[in-house]
């Protein structure tokens, strides 16, 4: 019930985000079968799943500068009939260069959809924890997209998933449409510097905006190489398509349930220590398939990967909307950059991972990769704490509470200690020895 007691533009993004994540999810089952479909090599599928991403890259800056002058959420209905025209292009390719086009478009749609659509919701006004929910609704849908493309493609064939995928945006879109004229857009704040060059040199001095900014590239990367070496690995090993979306459910269900608490916890879990700590888990986790490339370890893998990243993730837009508040740079600037980095990084993962799988490497080598990464920039946030210069502005607000409790506590020690002074002077004063002297 509280999730239906939203505004109506909330909801209007959730539902726009949840079918960009489904667009995304969905695919990942089907990239043995499309390998096979298109005679792609290794590479070649790194191509294929890199592709939404360049999209992205190219799109992401101009819908949050877009999102400042006319509105974070026509921006975000905007993208809606560009994410359905994605998916029927998709459903209709019967060639490779057709269905990268697809993904293309699809990657613009998601560049304005998770852009103008966060800067929304990171608006200071908006409800609380909406940008958290965000990643939430993302993780539903991808919890749903794997064994839904899996099942149908193997059922029916791998057009339907698409079918139903532009059937849906077009609904939302439509439904999302009347929400337009009831909501405004949100206030940048008065002072906040505009553009993709303030945000740049914010995050280059702001400590924590220049963290949220190195974890969505982690995040980006882990987003590109795990969807392409993991379902390859699972295919050698027998593994159907349908077979596949169950294992990367079930790391889905995990993020659901993670991102919820992280949800919950609210701006206690919006520090730079919590994205270190978890980077440093995340580079545990990635060694357990150096180790060994069997089915358990890989299984494994997928499960613990979700349940850390998933917080992580959670955090990370609004650890980005807070560095930006605090830089005095436009959300919109900054949400922008952010996805530029992600963006940039889950482009060229998927490339240098089908890379690393077909040249020497192998694939433990992209796990190794994967794991020195998240280890070095944990260290760096955990050892670079003190040096960030301050809490967070997520936690501004229990600064200011802290001061006022301690002020309060002093003042009430010197009045116990005014107290004792008059009572001991009033007991000397009657004390007869005393007063004898």
């Amino acid at each position: 019930m509280r999730f239906i007691r939203l505004p109506l533009p909330v909801l209007a993004v959730f539902g726009l985000v949840f079918l960009a994540a489904l667009g995304q999810a969905m695919l990942y089952p089907l990239v043995p079968a499309l390998a096979r479909e298109f005679e792609l090599s290794p590479a070649q599928a790194g191509v294929l799943l890199s592709a939404a991403t360049f999209g992205t890259l190219v799109a992401a800056v101009p819908a949050g500068l877009l999102a400042e002058r006319i509105g974070a959420l026509r921006v975000s209905i905007g993208a809606g009939p560009l994410l359905a025209v994605a998916a029927v292009v998709q459903a209709l390719a019967t060639s490779f260069p057709v269905f990268l086009g697809g993904q293309l478009l699809f990657g613009l749609a998601c560049a304005a959809i998770w852009t103008a659509g966060v800067t929304l919701l990171a608006n200071p006004t908006a409800t609380r924890s909406a940008v958290g929910g965000t990643v939430t609704v993302g993780g539903i849908a991808h919890l749903v997209g794997p064994p839904f493309s899996g099942v149908l493609t193997d059922a029916v064939g791998r057009a339907l998933p698409f079918w139903l995928l532009a059937g849906a945006a077009a609904t939302v879109t439509l439904a999302a449409t009347a929400t337009a004229t009831a909501a405004r857009a949100p206030d940048p704040g008065r002072g906040a510097r505009p553009g993709l060059v303030a945000a740049a040199r914010a995050s280059a001095s702001d400590p924590v905006l220049r963290s949220a900014a190195v974890l969505i590239a982690l995040v980006g990367a882990l987003t590109g190489m795990v969807p392409l070496v993991v379902p390859l690995l699972l295919d050698r090993d027998g593994f159907s398509s349908s077979e596949i979306g169950a294992v990367l459910a079930a790391g889905s269900v995990i993020w659901v349930l993670a991102s919820g608490l992280a949800v919950r916890a609210g701006a206690r879990a919006v520090t730079v220590g919590v994205a270190g700590t978890g980077l440093l888990l995340l580079a545990v986790v990635a060694l357990l398939p150096v180790l060994a490339l069997a089915t358990p370890c890989l299984v494994a893998f997928v499960v613990l990967r979700a349940g850390i990243q998933a917080p992580l993730s959670t955090i990370n837009y609004d650890l980005g909307a807070h560095g930006a508040r605090s830089a005095g740079v436009a959300v919109g600037a900054a949400m922008g950059l952010l996805n530029l980095v992600w963006a940039a990084s889950a482009a060229t993962a998927p490339v240098i991972a089908g890379a690393l799988v077909a040249g020497g490497g192998g694939p433990r080598s992209v796990f190794l990769l994967l794991a020195f990464g998240c280890a070095a920039a944990g260290l760096w946030m955990r050892f670079s704490r003190g040096v960030a210069g301050g809490v967070p502005a997520a936690h501004a607000g229990k600064v200011s509470r802290a001061a006022r409790h301690g002020t309060r506590s002093r003042a009430r020690d010197g009045s116990r200690s005014q107290r004792a002074a008059r009572r001991s002077a009033w007991r000397s004063s009657n004390d007869p020895v005393v007063s004898s002297h």
